[in-house]
């Protein structure tokens, strides 16, 4: 499981979490009170994988290929789009 909490405020420095099954650490940063923005770093370089929301209790991810809600816990929902991605 990933532990910590995700940036509270513009100012904050994005949470770096990394996935056994992942070769890359992946930047969970703010955007606004209730999104994130998820990107996978390439050395200095982020590649965004979508967005991270919370709404009416659950956590969703928003991507190109489209929405996806999880439950309440921001950690399960990340791993879950991280893993599942295509």
């Amino acid at each position: 499981m990933l532990l910590g909490r995700l940036p509270t405020h513009a100012e904050a420095a994005p949470v770096e979490v990394h996935l056994p099954r992942s070769r890359f650490p992946v930047a969970i940063s703010f955007e606004s009170s209730d999104t994130w923005s998820i990107a996978e770093r390439f050395g200095e370089q982020l590649v965004s994988h979508g967005r991270l929301t919370y709404r009416a209790g659950a956590f969703v991810v928003r991507t190109a290929a489209g929405t996806t809600r999880y439950g309440p816990s921001w950690q399960a929902a990340v791993t879950a789009h991280l893993l599942h991605r295509g």
